[in-house]
């Protein structure tokens, strides 16, 4: 198992509170939507085996979240826009940094 017993908490406990925080880190950070509250419960079988969790392709899923969701928000009719924006704002720093340089 991923956690171990420390401080009066057994292993079940501390797998626990690592899968709810994972639950959080992915439905309102990473892979959120324009709710911006609710977490959908497909992510729950990506938690059930937290030893397993690093040989998912996080990267790969976010990037094409943020696509879709991009997508979404280039239409007329829409006002809001969802995911992970703060990779949008790395991205577009780098691009000015090495591509606009005056």
């Amino acid at each position: 198992m991923l956690a171990y017993k420390s401080g009066g908490r057994s292993s079940k406990h501390i797998d626990c509170a690592v899968r709810g925080y994972l639950l959080f880190l992915l439905g309102c950070t990473i892979l959120c939507d324009k709710t911006g509250f609710t977490v959908p419960v497909a992510y729950l079988s990506f938690l059930v085996e937290i030893d397993n969790i690093s040989s998912f392709g996080w990267g790969a899923a976010t990037l094409a979240h943020l696509y879709r969701q991009l997508g979404i928000a280039s239409r007329a009719n829409c006002r809001q826009i969802a995911g992970y924006l703060t990779l949008v704002e790395v991205c577009l720093l780098i691009y000015q940094f090495f591509f606009f340089k005056y």
